[in-house]
């Protein structure tokens, strides 16, 4: 990968033909995920990262966390009848099933004083038929893949148009299938997924403030010292979020940002969430904001496990009726 190649500049654009403009987001994370800074291990400098106790004290950092402190609950809707036709069309599509094919390769090896040569003899190939052996129940199989209704796994298949590919190679037939719903049924449920803020009071309603660490151990080469935050350094990850809190230690508006600690997780239906920042500005009136910093904007248009717990994670915030937002800088 090109030193070119920096989706945290903000003119960077990445050319595509036309046909495949769409797919620019998911070929940046891609290509990201193969840069060779995210991958070589660096040096150890431990140290000890400290609290200021004055910060949990002062009332913008009150004000920040009882913003985002409470714990949600989620419920998911989606319509049985949109899933059938989304199934039907991915698995009309799906890549052909064939049958098995069993390869027989006969071989000489010739030892004589100047060594030893092998030689190809011949080669067969013959397709390996299932026959009259008994089939497995597919839709038994695909319901407890999918926890789907036989009546609504019956729809698919049949109105897909597929099922002869069946008896070319059950299993793959039915592992390539089951793939295909459970995506399928993934994406309706994040994208009708509600969160609803849980009644308050006790601890299983809300981030306790008590589990912040007076010390932790950090490595200080992956480490920035900040003066507007609750911990003396702020530990990133990349230099996206690097560069986000540089930038967020130097504007005037910021009064406060934290970078959330791990067991501050949301939950998903597709895993455990731990947004990025929690951020306090003041211009002409005081706002609360929650950001998650990635490579590229349109990360949320990706269609990854990353980016629907993403996604969950907007939807928590918006029940709670705080800004959420991916941003690539602080500016």
């Amino acid at each position: 990968i090109q030193p070119a190649f920096d989706p945290k500049k903000k003119d960077f654009k990445l050319e595509l033909p036309e046909a495949h403009r769409d797919l620019a987001p998911a070929v940046i994370d891609l290509l990201s995920a193969y840069q060779i800074e995210r991958h070589i291990r660096k040096e150890k400098d431990e140290g000890v990262n400290r609290l200021k106790k004055e910060a949990l004290l002062d009332e913008n950092f009150k004000a920040l966390w009882e913003r985002i402190k409470p714990k949600t609950t989620y419920r998911v809707e989606f319509e049985t009848e949109k899933l059938v036709r989304q199934a039907v069309d991915a698995v009309k599509w799906m890549e052909k099933i064939e049958i098995p094919k069993i390869q027989l390769l006969t071989g000489q090896v010739d030892v004589t004083k100047g060594g030893v040569t092998g030689r190809a003899v011949s080669a067969a190939e013959e397709p390996a038929g299932f026959g009259h052996r008994p089939l497995p129940d597919i839709l038994a199989y695909l319901q407890n893949e999918t926890e789907l209704t036989r009546s609504t796994l019956v729809r698919i298949l049949k109105e897909s148009g597929r099922l002869g590919d069946f008896f070319n190679n059950p299993q793959r037939f039915m592992d390539a299938v089951a793939a295909i719903l459970k995506y399928e049924l993934h994406r309706l449920i994040v994208d009708g997924i509600k969160y609803e803020r849980l009644p308050a009071g006790g601890p299983e309603a809300e981030w306790e403030q008590g589990l912040f660490k007076n010390e932790e151990l950090i490595n200080y080469l992956n480490a920035l010292p900040v003066k507007h935050s609750i911990y003396e350094y702020v530990v990133y990850e990349s230099d996206v979020e690097r560069e986000f809190a540089k930038k967020l230690d130097g504007r005037e508006d910021i009064k406060l940002f934290v970078k959330l600690p791990g067991w501050f997780e949301v939950d998903t239906p597709v895993g455990k969430y731990n947004p990025d920042w929690a951020i306090l500005k003041h211009y002409d009136e005081t706002v609360y904001l929650v950001r998650e910093t990635k490579g590229t904007k349109d990360f949320l248009k990706l269609r990854t496990s990353e980016a629907d717990k993403v996604r969950c994670g907007q939807k928590h915030f918006e029940a709670l009726d705080v800004p959420f937002a991916v941003a690539v800088t602080a500016e």
